[in-house]
């Protein structure tokens, strides 16, 4: 019997998922728990070194298995294909460029009683391997209602698919663990924190953080559409395109002036330009309906 099921989502992560699966192999006191690998249409070798490590033995995990997401790219959709192929009593999301802690699978089987929604510890970590301490602590405070982060997150599975699992139409990346957070409080269940959760969190390389912001950007114009109460600010696509053209000059000025690249300000102006993509795309009357899990309740 299957007491937690762990999902990885992962694309093109060859040289750096090994690490995750050797730290859940590392597991202790932990009741019986599945590894669910979601390949989103890896082009390298990441299947292969999920099949190699299957093969291998001993392993902490009572089942494993790799899933086949590459038809729907995006990682809302990647989340909810791990779900399907779930038996576990409790999801429990990390991700394949991280590393669990021993115990982390066995605080959250403990954590994660009746229909809670939990978020674990993260520990930021640089590319260079140079701590840079707490993330954040496990719930991220909001204008709205907090939430937790699918980087080290777990949630009853009756619940989650009682609210539909995660969103498939949200961008390909951002705002999917926010919208579940949301959506399963305002349902009536709880959120806790698991502090013994602990999940060593890799910060993204500068290539990574760019499109990541870019989508941020994106989805933050479709979340304030959808949860005015967060974010009661139109995007309208005037407004975005001035907002970038504002963050694009900062930008220039301090390249021109200082000689250098500020990091910052190149993450607002491509926070920005995601924006004027969202105005475009969500633009007012537009905005898509929901693409949620489809035929919930015969997997209940």
């Amino acid at each position: 019997m299957i007491d937690v099921s762990v999902v990885i989502c992962a694309l093109n992560e060859e040289r750096r998922i090994g690490r995750q699966l050797a730290a859940l192999d590392a597991q202790f006191d932990a009741p019986a728990f599945e590894v669910i690998v979601v390949d989103n249409g890896s082009t390298d070798r990441t299947v292969a070194v999920v099949e190699e490590w299957i093969r291998s033995s001993p392993h902490a995990a009572a089942h494993m298995q790799i899933v086949d997401a590459s038809s729907t790219a995006g990682i809302p959709a990647a989340r909810n294909a791990g779900a399907r192929a779930a038996e576990g009593r409790v999801l429990a999301y990390c991700d394949a460029d991280d590393e669990v802690q021993p115990g982390w699978v066995a605080a959250i089987a403990h954590g994660v009683q009746g229909t809670s929604l939990a978020g674990g510890r993260l520990i930021a970590f640089e590319p260079d391997g140079t701590r840079r301490g707490d993330l954040y602590g496990g719930l991220v405070a909001t204008s709205y209602l907090p939430h937790i982060g699918c980087a080290n997150a777990a949630v009853d599975l009756r619940t989650f698919l009682e609210v539909g699992g995660f969103d498939e139409s949200l961008p390909r990346y951002g705002f999917e663990d926010v919208d579940l957070s949301w959506r399963i409080q305002e349902a009536g269940h709880p959120i806790v924190y698991l502090p013994d959760a602990v999940v060593h969190f890799s910060l993204s390389g500068s290539r990574a953080s760019v499109r990541k912001r870019f989508e941020l950007g994106k989805g933050r114009v479709l979340m304030a559409r959808r949860f005015p109460r967060y974010d009661a600010t139109e995007y309208t696509v005037l407004s975005t395109v001035r907002d970038a053209g504002r963050a694009g000059g900062r930008l220039l000025r301090t390249l021109v002036t200082q000689r250098r690249l500020d990091n910052r300000l190149a993450s607002q102006a491509v926070a920005a330009a995601g924006r004027v993509a969202g105005a475009i795309v969500y633009r007012k009357g537009a905005t898509p309906p929901r693409q949620l899990l489809v035929n919930r309740s015969e997997l209940l």
